[in-house]
């Protein structure tokens, strides 16, 4: 079992070290009869704590175990030895990499007299120039021709795969691990290329990091090559119940959640999950799909949650007050620079946000902005990840996300000056630090900023499990923080 020691601040408009001692300020008893900033501890705001980190810990996986030919196969060279004859150009085919390095090879045996025996010399540093820049099925050799011009013919072979053969997959379709391998697989065959597209497939979780291993078997030709991938899916389902006390006082600090996944649903590789959590004053749904879209990961996903809650805390019960909460969320994410090591990626996404809040059973207004009791917010969102896992004992992840208020979709729009037009930014940054085999450190910040007042919809939080911990959920919530 890991111990994991995580700290965690949120950075406010000015220095963090004031943060505290203004918390300390915040956290004492209201009156019995005073409302103001009650909104916010029934309805959720837009930040979350990052997502986009890996699961696993920070050591690196096994290196994949691919096993390579001892030497490429190539046709036998059939021109006679011969004394020494004249060469006046060297002519090289075949070759689509490399040609600025085969050419000053080939300048030094050009306009002199040389034995066949040189020309194999030739050959084979050609070969060792492939096999030194990973070309590893690659070679040279002569094709029977005539010399008496003084031309000399070098036919190179890139090495290429002519088939991948999978071995271990139930559910998942081939296709999935099949695209993934063919942008590595391009002629000319290339080592380092192959080797990182296997160890993403390691990282992938739907296989069993340990369970990959690849061989190169002679194909039905000279440089053609079968790769059998051998691994093991790792298994897709996942369910259970989990209780803790990190939700508000006001509407019940216990909270229960039950959650069901598969994260293979349909053989896509695509996801599902499902969430239903609840305390004394609170019920909440979640429920989510994404299905990857292309070879390199980008996904497009849907979410939608819902969420009733009322307060149950005895200074505040005579006040019935109650708060409805849906959220519908459609994204899009690609990552532009993925290796084993490290991955930047950009997502686009459309959030439909509404509430309404009730005092005595009518819809009310605890604050500026909305109507009625209602908030409307229609959010476009574009985010920047950015993932590394070069250090074999850390992680590193940081997320840029801009938001823009759109008047769509029958947002909120008044003239109060808080309303669902407005920007914000918001920061993150998580660094997950391997202690020991059973002890990690998680250090967490985050940050937002707008030049606008923003609905309790869009606020920043602070206070709870995610944000600084010994203080309750949604302590402090500010347009900035």
């Amino acid at each position: 079992m890991y111990q994991t020691l995580r700290w965690i601040a949120s950075l406010p408009v000015l220095f963090s070290c004031l943060l505290l001692p203004a918390l300390g300020t915040v956290a004492q008893p209201l009156p019995p009869n005073t409302l103001e900033g009650i909104e916010e501890e029934i309805i959720p705001n837009q930040f979350q704590s990052p997502d986009f980190l890996p699961e696993a810990s920070p050591a690196p996986p096994p290196e994949p175990g691919l096993q390579i030919p001892s030497s490429p196969q190539f046709p036998e060279n059939t021109i006679p030895s011969t004394a020494p004859f004249r060469v006046n150009k060297v002519k090289v085919s075949g070759s689509t990499v490399l040609q600025a390095e085969i050419a000053n090879l080939t300048k030094d045996y050009e306009g002199k007299d040389i034995r066949f025996e040189q020309l194999l010399q030739l050959c084979f540093e050609i070969t060792e120039l492939y096999q030194k820049h990973n070309y590893i099925t690659s070679g040279a050799f002569l094709p029977p021709q005539d010399l008496s011009d003084g031309i000399v013919e070098i036919q190179v072979v890139e090495g290429e795969i002519e088939e991948i053969e999978l071995i271990g997959l139930k559910r998942l379709r081939e296709g999935y691990v099949h695209s993934r391998l063919e942008a590595a697989t391009k002629a000319p065959l290339n080592q380092t290329r192959l080797e990182e597209a296997l160890k993403l497939l390691q990282l992938d979780p739907l296989f069993k990091t340990n369970q990959l291993n690849a061989d190169l078997i002679p194909g039905s030709g000279s440089g053609q090559n079968i790769l059998q991938v051998t691994l093991e899916e790792s298994p897709a389902f996942h369910a259970g119940v989990s209780t803790a006390n990190n939700q508000s006082p006001s509407i019940g600090s216990l909270q229960t959640s039950a959650f069901i996944g598969h994260n293979n649903l349909l053989g896509f590789g695509d996801r599902f999950n499902a969430q239903y959590s609840f305390t004394e004053g609170l019920n909440l749904y979640d429920i989510s799909y994404a299905i990857p879209v292309n070879p390199h990961n980008g996904t497009f996903r849907v979410s939608y949650n819902n969420g009733d809650s009322n307060i149950t805390e005895e200074r505040f019960e005579e006040f019935d007050i109650e708060s409805g909460t849906r959220t519908f969320s459609a994204g899009f994410r690609q990552p532009i620079l993925r290796s084993p090591e490290t991955e930047f990626a950009l997502s686009l996404a459309l959030d439909l946000r509404r509430s309404q809040s009730f005092l005595l059973g009518e819809p009310f207004s605890f604050s500026v902005g909305p109507e009625d009791g209602e908030s409307r917010v229609t959010v476009l969102r574009f985010a920047q990840d950015w993932l590394d896992r070069s250090s074999p004992n850390r992680i590193l992840a940081a997320r840029s996300q801009f938001s823009f208020g759109l008047d769509a979709f029958d947002a909120t729009v008044n003239n109060t000056g808080t309303d669902g037009r407005f920007f914000s930014w918001l920061g993150q940054f998580q660094w997950v630090q391997q202690l020991s085999p059973k002890v990690r450190l998680v250090t967490q910040l985050n940050a937002q900023l707008t030049p606008d007042s923003l609905l309790s919809l869009e606020r920043f939080s602070m206070g709870g499990v995610d944000t600084v911990r010994g203080y309750r959920q949604n302590q402090l919530v500010a347009d900035n923080g």
